[in-house]
């Protein structure tokens, strides 16, 4: 009788351990790549905002995924080179694209080997990050109506920076351009921190740069903030009013960060890409380090980042016509 209750409690306690271990199995992550790694392509050279957001989310991925995620920098014709390579991969949940703003510019400025509204599913939008206009101290504009009456004397002379023709910084100069009537001269630069260097070595009197490119210079008093484009003030430069505030009405214009994957992806593969990452954002390491850098975290559905590139990719290619830009 003894011998039959112990072996009733060994039955017992075996399965309560098979159920305990297919638990524990059936918790641990899934990864979504059949391969031994997960790659983010960043279209752009390491050390920029996106370079920074893809490591940060890679970090976490890792752990969420159950799998290796690397960061592989394709950098190139304003992103197009790494976009393209994207485009070109098949839709096995083993490659993202960490796109920037250019992903919806380049369609009206060069001639792409893809077609980007239909060689993508959007994932997540990660944030925006707006641009500021920033004056070398030496100038004596204390705030952006200085700066605008100052160009009105002077048409045509005053000159800004910029990262590069067909930017969103450039772009938006024009239409700050023709809102307040003036005329300036771009400077184009190959990228942001060449663009920065002139600007802190007063070679030009100010810059159309992202707040990241400038915000930590405004803040060590080697630039002076005289406007942001984002459509409320930044938390990095709480006391620089918008463009809105003062006399644009309702005008936004960022830089913005967002995950994409190959057309051929199964919903699926975009459903869990979107709930994972949702996950990572909520994350306090995350959060911080992207706002280093000036990220503001936005976390949208599929559907809205879709809806946002369009409408970027739209706002961008009327600008484009209507000032003949053209990408240098």
């Amino acid at each position: 009788m003894g011998r039959c209750r112990n072996a009733a409690v060994r039955a017992v306690a075996m399965t309560a351990l098979a159920m305990l271990v297919s638990a524990g199995a059936s918790a641990q992550p899934q990864p979504v790549c059949s391969e031994s790694v997960l790659r983010i392509v960043v279209p752009f050279p390491p050390g920029g905002p996106t370079d920074v957001a893809a490591r940060v989310l890679a970090e976490k991925l890792r752990d969420r995924l159950g799998q290796n995620v690397i960061v592989e920098s394709r950098a190139g014709a304003a992103g197009a080179t790494g976009t393209a390579y994207v485009a070109s991969m098949p839709g096995n949940g083993c490659t993202m694209l960490l796109a920037y703003d250019t992903h919806a510019v380049n369609p009206s400025l060069l001639q792409l080997p893809f077609d980007t509204a239909t060689a993508f599913k959007p994932v997540i939008l990660i944030g925006i990050i707006p641009n500021m206009i920033a004056a070398h101290p030496s100038q004596p504009w204390n705030s952006f109506p200085d700066m605008v009456a100052a160009a009105k004397k002077d048409p045509d002379n005053l000159a800004y920076a910029t990262g590069g023709s067909g930017t969103v910084a450039h772009m938006s100069m024009k239409l700050v351009e023709q809102h307040f009537g003036i005329r300036l001269r771009q400077v184009p630069y190959r990228g942001g921190a060449p663009a920065a260097q002139d600007l802190l070595a007063g070679h030009v009197p100010m810059m159309v740069g992202s707040v990241t490119a400038l915000g930590g210079f405004v803040k060590d008093g080697k630039a002076r903030a005289l406007v942001q484009t984002g459509a409320t003030r930044h938390p990095l430069l709480p006391d620089t009013p918008t463009l809105s505030e003062v006399g644009m009405k309702d005008f936004q214009a960022a830089a913005w960060i967002g995950i994409f994957v190959p057309s051929a992806s199964a919903d699926p593969i975009v459903t869990r890409f979107n709930s994972e990452l949702k996950t990572v954002l909520q994350d306090s390491w995350v959060r911080e380090r992207l706002a280093a850098v000036g990220v503001q975290i936005v976390a949208s559905t599929p559907e809205e980042l879709g809806a946002h590139v369009k409408s970027e990719m739209t706002r961008w290619a009327d600008v484009v016509t209507r000032y003949n830009i053209k990408a240098e």
